[in-house]
């Protein structure tokens, strides 16, 4: 039979949720363009903040039920049964909580960069970062395949004309191109 308290040695300081280097660089920081990332934490914050206040009033809800069998072995293992589904939801619930505190660390600073904007000033961002994204994406692709791919011109082709121009600017024939600098080497 497995030992249980070895079990829990082993996993005692697991993070069953994401670590701080994750949110960091993958969940937040993959989106690239400093406006994206901000975006993308504006997203995670309100995840994480809606499965905090959930997990808070399950907690509450748990530790509120009424045993229905009051004695006996079945009532015992009933008890231990909610207990552990109690200290699962309290061990959840921390987790949820130290994500959401790192990346409202994240968002503050991003925040910090764009204070409270406008209908405009968010477009202009949106549209540069959109730009951003095709030129890095081309720049991968002249990268690993030599040219650009159908896929990534397809998606330069779905940006307004103006943004298009630009981004193609980075890559027409006749060009010097760096694909490094296009993707922010």
């Amino acid at each position: 039979m497995l030992d249980m308290n070895e079990i829990e040695k082993i996993i005692k300081d697991f993070e069953p949720r994401h670590t701080a280097f994750q949110m960091d660089n993958f969940i937040v920081g993959k989106a690239g363009h400093p406006y994206f990332q901000y975006r993308q934490a504006q997203r995670e914050i309100a995840d994480r903040q809606q499965t905090v206040l959930d997990l808070r009033d399950n907690l509450k809800l748990a530790e509120m039920q009424k045993m229905r069998w009051p004695f006996g072995k079945r009532a015992k293992i009933k008890a231990a049964m909610r207990a552990r589904r109690i200290e699962q939801m309290r061990k959840d619930l921390a987790e949820y909580e130290r994500e959401l505190a790192r990346l409202v660390e994240i968002g503050r600073a991003l925040h910090e960069n764009y204070g409270e904007l406008c209908r405009e000033e968010k477009d202009q961002l949106e549209s540069e970062a959109w730009r951003q994204k095709a030129i890095r994406m081309a720049g991968i692709d002249l990268l690993v395949n030599g040219r650009v791919n159908s896929t990534t011109l397809e998606f330069i082709l779905s940006l307004p004309k103006a943004d298009r121009l630009r981004v193609i600017e980075n890559f027409k024939p006749g060009t010097k191109v760096d694909p490094y600098k296009m993707i922010g080497l």
